[in-house]
């Protein structure tokens, strides 16, 4: 999703517009360690990780089909350009300040 993004951006810094916003949902996260064991965490739209995951082979597969069913809406956009969408993100949660400084990693007390 973010390479289909990235193409869009570039096109539209040659045509000298302003590239549209990036709004893509992560809705979880593969991990493949080899053909028998893998991890597959689900996330919310806004990617919130969710304590809801599956592991081991079953894993492993699914990030195979994943895979495969991304190479398949990349060759279909080859060839109907505009013709894939992508599920759109929900609304980032507002960072809370950390127990050492704030979201953004600087000390509050430096400010």
């Amino acid at each position: 999703p973010l390479g289909a993004q990235a193409a869009d951006t570039v096109l539209s810094r040659i045509e000298g517009t302003a590239p549209a916003l990036i709004d893509v949902a992560f809705v979880g996260s593969c991990v493949s360690l080899g053909r028998h064991a893998g991890l597959r965490q689900f996330a919310r739209k806004d990617d919130t990780a969710m304590n809801l995951y599956f592991d081991g082979r079953l894993a492993a597969m699914y990030k195979e089909f994943t895979c495969r069913f991304a190479m398949s809406k990349i060759r279909r956009e080859a060839r109907r350009p505009g013709s894939v969408t992508w599920f759109k993100g929900g609304p980032r949660p507002e960072r809370l300040p950390t127990a050492t400084g704030t979201a953004d990693g600087t000390d509050a007390s430096h400010r």
